[in-house]
């Protein structure tokens, strides 16, 4: 009987698990269609159309704090 018992809790958990995952997965999906997606105006033209050209890209390096030209 403790067996059973076992594998019962097993598989109620397993479900439990996989149902709320799907649940989580399709609120996740409803939020993120129903929030307005903003952008930064200045990646547009005049137009309303992107500038993946005309775009500048900083990374910044967190082990170099310094700059290494010391001629």
């Amino acid at each position: 009987m403790e067996q059973a018992i076992i594998a019962l809790s097993i598989m109620v958990g397993l479900l439990t698990l996989g149902l709320g995952l799907t649940i989580g997965y399709l609120f996740r999906a409803y939020v993120h269609d129903i929030t307005p997606q903003y952008s930064h105006p200045e990646m547009y033209d005049k137009n309303g159309n992107p500038l993946p050209d005309e775009l500048i890209a900083f990374s910044f390096d967190p082990d170099r704090l310094h700059d290494d030209d010391d001629d």
